[in-house]
């Protein structure tokens, strides 16, 4: 058994070895989460019923509206709702709307053949993931994109713009101001350009601690338009005159600081007036000018989806592309240049979702689309890679080793009441608990046989043989 146990630790080693220089790691869950397989709708994530982790809602084609409660290690359960139930051609945000303490849901989209037909609503929460419908009849009633939050007026609530063509299939643009308890008014329409299928991001681009706004889109006159407005700080928009953005179109927008300066930046994709995919990286000088940069080499998404975060938690941001030719994760080196890091499947028409799912601190990433329905993705950047991985450590023994069935843990260091979590080969979490204090047994006798190895309060880790 112990010529096994090296066998898998040399085995490991070399994986770890060949791995070091690649600071992200993802792979395919195998076997998935059991999730509506769906696209062309769109994902939701947040703690739904305030037990610590994050549930999700999607929504989709077949029309389907899905709502899961999260284990903690990833694992879901999918519990009945009052929601619209052929749902697609969605936004959905959970968010705290009515300022109690959980996350409320927007929903809007398409209810096909439900009876509803062009929807859009606000759920509130009762604190344990129950929502229920309350009035807005100031809202228009639209489909697919075109809808963010942000507080724009600064009164400490999220309130809401929207550009979209209608029910009536009229053209719309509007702010929408939060009364604080979920009720919703329209604040400001003539400041802004009309634009359907709209890509909509919220950006303080100067620092002034107001949130700017910059929409794309298609104009009633079918050629696409990209447009920033400043916010006076009321919630008072107008056009900027400054910049000089690529009119796009059916494409996406993220914010993020891309160079780690201390200000926002901005990831554009959509068409051109020639009907071309582009992306464009703009970046900001930190006084809301931008730049295009020219450090780039990320591939334009046709009719796809992006995101932007740190998924290898080391500091900076990363991009997902989700593309039908191939989706790729591209990691950020430095000086807003971006290598590919990770191939994930092809996919359009839908959504992608990047968050940690079974709290380890590195998110995972779920996509949808008309190729590979949902496809759902183990984040193993924090394991595999670790430089801090280690068989023994003076602070914390582990006996015995391989275990049979009860692992027992002391620890020579105060750590006592701290979080541990137990992770495969593969860097998947699939046991978590805290250990009550500095002695310790775990009861093991569940594990498949195998190499696996722990963390406590997220330190060494340390490997141990289940035999």
């Amino acid at each position: 058994m112990m010529s096994y146990y090296n066998v898998l630790r040399f085995a490991f080693m070399t994986l770890f070895l060949n791995n070091s220089y690649a600071q992200i790691s993802i792979s395919f869950a195998d076997p998935e989460p059991n999730l509506a397989e769906v696209y062309g709708g769109s994902f939701a994530s947040g703690d739904i019923d305030n037990d610590g982790d994050r549930d999700l809602l999607l929504t989709g084609i077949p029309p389907s509206t899905s709502l899961y409660l999260n284990d903690g290690l990833g694992g879901f359960t999918e519990i009945g709702s009052d929601l619209p139930n052929r749902g697609h051609d969605t936004v959905t945000e959970f968010l705290d709307l009515d300022n109690d303490g959980d996350l409320d849901l927007y929903f809007s989209g398409m209810n096909d053949g439900g009876g509803i037909g062009e929807f859009t609503r606000i759920y509130l929460n009762d604190g344990v993931g129950n929502f229920s419908l309350t009035p807005n009849p100031d809202l228009p009633q639209f489909r697919s994109r075109g809808a963010a939050f942000s507080d724009i007026d600064n009164d400490g609530d999220y309130d809401l713009f929207i550009s979209a063509i209608d029910e009536n299939n009229q053209f719309i643009a509007s702010t929408y101001l939060n009364d604080g308890s979920a009720h919703f008014t329209p604040l400001q329409t003539g400041a802004f350009s009309l634009v359907k299928w709209a890509a909509i991001a919220f950006i303080d681009i100067e620092n002034d601690n107001d949130m700017d706004l910059i929409v794309a889109g298609t104009q009633p006159n079918n050629s696409p338009l990209t447009k920033l407005y400043i916010n006076d700080g009321a919630g008072n928009y107008t056009p900027d005159n400054v910049n000089d953005f690529e009119n796009l179109q059916s494409g996406m927008i993220d914010i993020a600081d891309t160079d780690n300066d201390g200000d926002q930046d901005i990831l554009l994709s959509g068409e051109n007036t020639n009907f071309v995919s582009e992306i464009y990286l703009y970046v900001n000088d930190g006084s809301g000018n931008f730049d295009a940069s020219q450090n780039t080499n990320i591939q334009p998404t046709l009719f796809g989806n992006q995101a932007i975060a740190d998924i290898d938690l080391d500091g900076d941001q990363d991009i997902l592309i989700v593309n039908p030719n191939g989706s790729l994760i591209y990691e950020n080196v430095g000086n807003n240049v971006f290598n590919m890091a990770s191939t994930l499947l092809e996919d359009y028409i839908g959504d992608c979702l990047i968050a940690d799912f079974n709290n380890d601190g590195y998110p995972e990433i779920i996509t949808q689309g008309i190729i590979n329905d949902i496809s759902f993705y183990w984040n193993n950047s924090g394991v595999l890679n670790n430089p801090d991985f280690i068989h023994e450590s003076s602070e914390c023994i582990l006996w015995p080793n391989p275990v049979v069935e009860h692992l027992n843990i002391r620890l020579n260091v105060n750590l006592a009441d701290q979080n541990y979590t137990i992770h495969d080969l593969t860097g998947r979490i699939i046991r978590h608990g805290k250990l009550a204090n500095q002695n310790t047994t775990l009861d093991l006798s569940g594990l498949n046989q195998g190499l696996y190895f722990i963390k406590i309060d997220n330190k060494y880790p340390l490997s141990f043989l289940k035999s």
